[in-house]
């Protein structure tokens, strides 16, 4: 995994996109450039993620927050 690229990445991710995940838990691809899975718990997230047949373990996780005008890096898992 490339943190750098990850980060660059979800960095640019517009802003108006992120708006409709807000208050829910996002599983970002591990380049940053797609979202694999949303949900608005993170248990339920694992639980989305695993009947996609994606492994938790291979996303990059992040709360968006209700104001998602300000980007904070992403938690890997």
């Amino acid at each position: 995994m490339d943190i750098r690229q990850l980060r660059e990445n979800r960095a640019a991710f517009p802003v108006a996109d992120l708006a409709k995940y807000r208050g829910q838990w996002v599983a970002f691809s591990m380049d940053g450039r797609r979202i694999v899975a949303s949900a608005p718990d993170f248990l339920e997230l694992d639980a989305v993620l695993l009947a996609m047949g994606e492994d938790p373990e291979r996303v990059a996780l992040e709360y968006i927050d209700t104001d998602v005008s300000f980007a904070t890096g992403p938690e890997t898992a």
